[in-house]
């Protein structure tokens, strides 16, 4: 009977230190950290008048800003696409996207080696018509 309360005892002595020793090493230990892409679409809408080089143009410099900001809040995004979509009285289509990787980026800022643009958008928005 003693041996069996001592060998109950020292299992419940052995499990316990062995979850103390695990939720120690939990709470100090460095979490590790990942990097991860980030995918981030604007929509714009074409203001009055505006041609669609002028739109293409507003679209690469608001790609460049968030591009930017995206990098500079999160410092564990590795990646960053931007789409532009363009809405033209309803009519909505992608103007261009921006696929670039923080080391990219951060030898080259310039968001027009990183821009893809699609063909045929200003058909599609009706923007080539008179």
């Amino acid at each position: 009977m003693l041996r069996n309360t001592l060998s109950k005892l020292s299992l419940t002595l052995i499990l316990g230190l062995g979850s103390i020793g695990i939720l120690t090493y939990e709470a100090i230990a460095p979490k590790i950290a990942s990097a991860y892409p980030q995918n981030v679409e604007i929509y714009l809408t074409r203001q009055g008048g505006e041609t669609y080089e002028n739109l293409l143009e507003r679209s690469s410099i608001i790609a460049r800003a968030a591009t930017q900001r995206t990098f500079d809040t999160d410092v564990l995004v590795s990646e960053v696409a931007i789409t532009i979509l363009a809405d033209n009285q309803g009519l909505i289509a992608p103007l261009l996207t921006l696929n670039v990787t923080r080391d990219q980026w951060w030898q080259r800022p310039d968001p027009k080696a990183w821009i893809d643009y699609y063909d045929g958008i200003a058909t599609l928005l009706q923007l080539n018509t008179p």
